[in-house]
């Protein structure tokens, strides 16, 4: 019931939020502006998706392999366009995170290398994103644009999340915050944050790795915020890529709050206010959010074809939410 509830209010707060949107919009114009997409701008922009997805696999392989060494990128590959598809159209309650930590929990029933995986990439995504656009606001002189507030704040996440990350890979660090938490490990909840946190602590002390796993990350991260430039472009929007890489990690960061269904509706709103900041008009700054929801829908294609074609996927959602990974 709770899940259901928590569900349906990501739907409303979607659909509240574009239907807000579009509102405020004159339609006839908008109309106009995205029948003037160039043919080339919709393919370009799902190849660059699916490269981003690609990127996604090979960081995750890398992490992955610290536990076992026979897993095969072209089958981690789809189980990552099959999460996507649920990461960004299926309304579940099941993310997509949960599917790609059950595809190798099914099969290794090692809960921790199923996990502690997508929780490493996950936050050193972030804070990747979070580099990237603290540095662009700041050489593009955009401070006072975005709010010097909001970029103080964000600094401070960074230092931060830094920080945290420093304790946890230095051993001198390390081991004595896990000695301390070793007190509580009566609870089971503990007990499992313990094993993730040996993991993560065991990826971020082989430089190797960290740097591996860092380099696809910026490289993930700049490609999908090139997929907005390349919608732009695609318009005819006359805006430089500085501003598009101070704009969209802002809105991909108020995206990832899971108040709705795969950010649709917050990224949307978010693009199109900040957009505005930069002397972007209205209409071309909607254009150019709502371009990006088809190309998301057709990156996701291929992981609905692979979903529907294997006869192992029929419980999968079922078995996902009735494991111990949930």
């Amino acid at each position: 019931m709770k899940k259901n509830l928590i569900l349906a209010t990501k739907i409303v707060v979607s659909l509240g939020l574009l239907g807000y949107l579009l509102s405020q919009l004159d339609w006839l114009a908008l109309i106009d502006k995205v029948g003037s997409l160039s043919w080339w701008t919709l393919p370009v922009s799902v190849a660059l998706f699916l490269i981003t997805i690609y990127i996604g696999t090979l960081r995750w392989e890398i992490l992955l392999r610290t536990h076992y060494s026979n897993f095969n990128t072209s089958l981690l590959f789809n189980h990552y366009l099959v999460a996507t598809l649920f990461n960004n159209i299926l309304p579940t309650a099941t993310g997509g995170d949960l599917i790609r930590s059950y595809y190798i929990y099914r099969h290794r029933r090692d809960a921790v290398c199923a996990v502690s995986p997508i929780i490493t990439e996950r936050v050193l995504g972030l804070v990747v994103l979070l580099a990237i656009n603290v540095v662009a606001i700041y050489l593009t002189g955009s401070v006072e644009i975005v709010s010097r507030v909001l970029w103080s704040t964000l600094l401070l996440i960074l230092a931060g999340a830094v920080i945290t990350l420093t304790l946890i890979a230095l051993p001198a660090t390390y081991w004595p915050l896990h000695r301390l938490l070793e007190r509580l490990a009566r609870y089971r909840i503990i007990r499992f944050l313990l094993r993730i946190g040996e993991a993560t602590h065991g990826y971020l002390k082989h430089p190797g790795t960290l740097i591996a796993v860092l380099f696809y990350s910026v490289a993930a991260q700049l490609i999908a915020v090139m997929v907005y430039y390349v919608l732009a472009k695609g318009l005819g929007v006359d805006i430089c890529i500085e501003v598009i890489l101070v704009v969209i990690p802002l809105a991909f960061m108020a995206a990832a709050l899971p108040i709705s269904i795969g950010g649709m509706g917050v990224r949307e709103l978010a693009t199109v206010g900040l957009l505005m900041r930069f002397g972007i008009a209205e209409n071309d700054a909607a254009a150019i959010a709502l371009t990006y929801i088809p190309v998301v829908l057709l990156a996701s294609l291929p992981g609905l074809y692979i979903y529907l074609s294997q006869s192992s996927n029929r419980t999968l959602l079922k078995d996902a939410e009735e494991s111990r990974l949930n």
